[in-house]
């Protein structure tokens, strides 16, 4: 019995002994697990106050952009982190930056554009997939779907801006002519009327522009083209299928060879270049060609500035038949982050979170004279004033640039053949179409 009683004592003991012992395992095993937890809160909240490092921003030319990039963005940007100095940088004119690139000469963060532009620095794997960011999904989310695109799976950018193109054209010079200041023309074959009694004014007065300097441009100046020809073909062709394998422009039904024959026709009415004679100097009648974006320009006006409603009227760009749609680009600023290395790469897009904050982003659009791609912003007040409504109304109708990598390099001929017949009329309007189609063949079966 004593025995039995020891037996069951010791047992017990023992018992007792195990438990502790696992108590004590289990104490000594959250120990460092909470120093861990407090090791990591700590490099969470060190992290986010050690953005620091240069960082360059590179943005478009024209405009405003230089300027109010430099002197608030990148101020508010280093008043949240002292640590970061943002280099602010103009894009080289007349496809310079392709040759910078080449180099190694590249940007943190571009300001570019939409369509191709990503779609080509994404095949060349130059920029990153911002999907993979962190609090990209957020900012994503913020952004209205119709702005939010993918390349090859990706997304290769965030849509800073948005713009689209109408015509303008100047009251004063309509009266002149005899025309009603309120009635612009609707349709290709009253534009060119009007120009034409316009361009008999005077032998400093032009019917109408285009700016001829940028056709060496490529893919950005086919976009303030573009329009134009999906208004012949009521916005069913652009230059590409579907899948950006084959162009699709030398269909008979695309009709590129009448917009390139309207276009021969309206330069009769226009001057050879913009130098001198651009719509702000008030010599010329119509411009088909002008972006939300370019409203900053009329304060730039000959002897004062030009107001909307007052000095110039907007209206649709004109349609081949009365009633038709008036069709118009989907256009607007990129932000993109060039490949360098997880911390230059996390710095640019801090960035670009920043440039998409409400408060940062409005300020912005009033600046530069965009539309809101915030669904938080889209709403506001200062886009339903009476000079604003009519961009805003026009973004129902409009096309998105195409996404296709080859589409500079594609433009660029479609330009070139333009100087060649309409310019230079060294070719026929059908010859410069068979041309480009030709060579973009080529281009598309390397």
């Amino acid at each position: 019995m004593k025995k039995s009683l020891f037996s069951i004592v010791s047992l017990l003991a023992l018992l007792v002994l195990i438990l502790a012992a696992c108590g004590g395992n289990n104490q000594n095993e959250a120990q460092p697990d909470e120093k861990q937890n407090e090791s990591s809160t700590d490099e969470n909240v060190n992290e986010e106050k050690a953005l620091s490092g240069d960082i360059k921003i590179m943005v478009p030319s024209g405009g405003y952009y230089l300027d109010h990039v430099r002197n608030y963005v990148a101020p508010k940007f280093t008043e949240l982190h002292p640590d970061v100095n943002v280099i602010v940088e103009q894009e080289p004119d007349g496809g310079q930056l392709t040759a910078r690139i080449a180099a190694g000469d590249i940007p943190d963060v571009l300001v570019g554009v939409f369509g191709y532009q990503p779609a080509k620095f994404a095949r060349d794997n130059l920029i990153v997939d911002l999907k993979n960011m962190p609090g990209s999904q957020e900012l994503f989310d913020r952004i209205a779907p119709q702005y939010i695109h993918e390349d090859f799976g990706g997304r290769y950018y965030v849509p800073w801006n948005a713009t689209t193109q109408m015509m303008i054209y100047n009251k004063a010079l309509f009266e002149q002519a005899g025309l009603d200041p309120n009635s612009p023309p609707e349709t290709f074959e009253q534009y060119l009327e009007y120009a034409e009694k316009i361009n008999n004014l005077g032998s400093n007065v032009y019917g109408n522009v285009f700016w001829n300097e940028a056709l060496a441009w490529g893919g950005w100046y086919w976009t303030m083209n573009s329009q134009i020809y999906y208004n012949f073909n009521n916005a069913e062709y652009q230059l590409f299928n579907e899948l950006g394998t084959d162009i699709i422009f030398d269909k008979e039904e695309a009709k590129l060879v009448e917009f390139y024959e309207f276009m021969e026709k309206a330069q009769a009415f226009a001057p050879s270049t913009m130098d001198g004679n651009e719509f702000f100097g008030r010599n010329v009648g119509m411009w088909l060609q002008f972006g939300y974006g370019w409203k900053a320009n009329l304060q730039e006006a000959k002897d004062h500035p030009m107001v909307i409603g007052d000095d110039v009227g907007i209206a649709p760009i004109p349609v081949v038949n009365a009633g038709d749609t008036h069709w118009s680009t989907l256009d607007g600023r990129s932000l993109m982050v060039f490949r360098s290395n997880p911390e230059r790469e996390q710095l640019a897009f801090e960035l670009i979170k920043f440039m998409m904050e409400d408060e940062i982003n409005l300020e912005s659009l009033k600046a530069l004279e965009q539309l809101p791609t915030l669904s938080s912003l889209v709403e506001d007040e200062y886009f339903k004033a009476e000079d604003i409504q009519p961009f805003v109304q026009q973004l129902q109708h409009t096309i998105p640039n195409e996404a296709v990598a080859e589409l500079d390099d594609i433009s660029n001929l479609l330009l070139q053949n333009y100087i060649k017949s309409i310019i230079q009329k060294e070719i026929s309007v059908q010859q410069a179409v068979e041309n480009a189609a030709a060579e973009a063949r080529d281009i598309l079966d390397r």
